[in-house]
């Protein structure tokens, strides 16, 4: 049904494919795991027409489905036959409210009112958001977001679906409704990722991996990546009785989540848990001094902190790593922390940085790396990281939260990853009805 042989490079000269070439049968599933930067998203955008129109760049080869050539088709012709769920959910969010962003290509696909009224219902029912139906996207979680985006690929229905970090940052019954919804699909999936998921496990006829610009069969890696358990000791930083409140002021409703004890000690990694839109991340601006909490108390060492005390001390590495990136280069980024230049250095060899990239051309995983290398130079006491496995290897991951935890920072994972949580030292807390407790 699909097929492809491309070489690509950007206006800059940057070669990414060489000859990258495969094929997809009517109906196949394919999963292709790669590195952050390996090209996996440049090849999305190339297949759906993102690519080079907007950015630049050359393709030489052809891409056909059914022997037709869809390289010469701009993208919204190809809207039928194949389309995207990008990792970075905002890229694609343009209108302010959920039904307008699923309604926008139901139109211009010339589809009527009954007809779009019906794969909307459909689709948001399906990925659990009608009741979200009239809220903006602004006010939604990141998990709700990649549902949103999901919803909204389902209600276009291409012959072709490319899932691109689609798993990321999905609750563990959400990851288990897409898997199962690929495995009974009759549709064409492309599936990418930065790592193995459970969720992966005999769900697709081929498994590949995109290594110096082509694809070859995907071979597992050694994942036994040992964080050091840290002493704990230092400072504590402890929030009590709390009430967070967050309004969806478009649809005039209010959700609230209780926290009576936390505690985070310097040097000590404690994992967050809990569904998509439970406040997870709702609790982590309210620690980092980004959202003023309704009632309680936060504090370090027994001194209640004001809002702005907390961000000196509490580093939040959002989401999405783009909403913390602001600067042209690398360099910019990491200059702007004040660290000398030996620091720098340090940390670009540790994170396989560049001084000279520019931040907007980064794959989503870099820009995450360059994210943690900012907070890590600014070395604040604790540090909350929200979802920093989506879009990352294994072994980036875990390279992340150790050079945390060995510059002796407290530090709090936030992830939908049971396995993952698994793997990681101290306590687990699990927010449920909400309510945060210990898990």
């Amino acid at each position: 049904m699909l097929t492809a042989d491309l070489s690509f490079s950007y206006a800059d000269g940057r070669d990414i494919f060489h000859s990258l070439s495969f094929s997809l049968k009517k109906g196949g599933k394919i999963l292709i795991i790669s590195e952050p930067g390996s090209g996996k998203s440049t090849l999305s955008r190339i297949l759906t027409g993102a690519l080079p129109g907007y950015t630049g760049g050359t393709i030489t080869g052809h891409a056909e489905i059914d022997g037709k050539d869809i390289l010469s088709l701009l993208s919204y012709e190809r809207m039928e036959m194949i389309g995207r769920v990008s990792q970075n959910t905002d890229e694609l969010l343009l209108f302010s409210s959920v039904e307008e962003e699923i309604s926008f290509p139901l139109i211009n696909m010339g589809l009527d009112k009954e007809e779009r009224e019906k794969r909307i219902s459909s689709s948001l029912e399906f990925f659990g958001l009608t009741q979200y139906r009239g809220v903006s996207t602004s006010e939604l979680s990141g998990g709700e977001k990649r549902r949103l985006i999901l919803s909204i690929l389902f209600a276009i229905d291409p012959d072709i679906y490319i899932l691109d970090e689609a798993f990321d940052e999905l609750s563990p019954y959400w990851r288990g409704r897409l898997r199962d919804t690929i495995r009974s699909s009759e549709r064409s999936m492309i599936v990418l990722g930065s790592h193995m998921l459970g969720e992966y496990v005999d769900t697709f006829d081929n498994i590949l991996s995109i290594e110096n610009g082509t694809l070859r069969p995907y071979t597992p890696h050694d994942s036994s990546f040992a964080i050091p358990v840290m002493k704990k000791g230092g400072s504590l930083l402890r929030a009590e009785d709390l009430s967070i409140e967050r309004m969806h002021r478009s649809a005039g409703s209010t959700f609230t989540l209780s926290v009576p004890d936390f505690e985070l000690c310097e040097g000590e990694c404690v994992t967050l848990l809990g569904d998509n839109g439970s406040g997870k991340s709702s609790l982590a601006r309210v620690l980092s001094g980004l959202l003023k909490e309704k009632s309680g108390s936060v504090s370090i060492d027994g001194k209640a902190l004001t809002v702005r005390e907390r961000r000196h001390d509490v580093a939040y590495l959002m989401q999405n790593p783009y909403e913390e990136l602001f600067l042209p280069t690398v360099s910019d980024e990491l200059e702007s922390t004040g660290a000398s230049s030996e620091r720098i250095d340090s940390v670009l060899s540790l994170f396989s940085l560049e001084r000279g990239e520019y931040v907007q051309e980064l794959s989503y995983g870099k820009a995450k790396m360059v994210q943690a290398a900012i907070f890590l130079l600014l070395g604040r006491r604790f540090a909350i990281l929200d979802e920093m496995d989506s879009a990352l290897s294994t072994e980036d991951f875990y390279k992340v939260i150790s050079s945390f935890l060995e510059n002796g920072t407290g530090v709090l994972v936030i992830t939908h990853d049971m396995n993952v949580a698994a793997t990681l030292p101290g306590r687990k807390l699990m927010i449920e009805g909400g309510v945060l407790n210990e898990h």
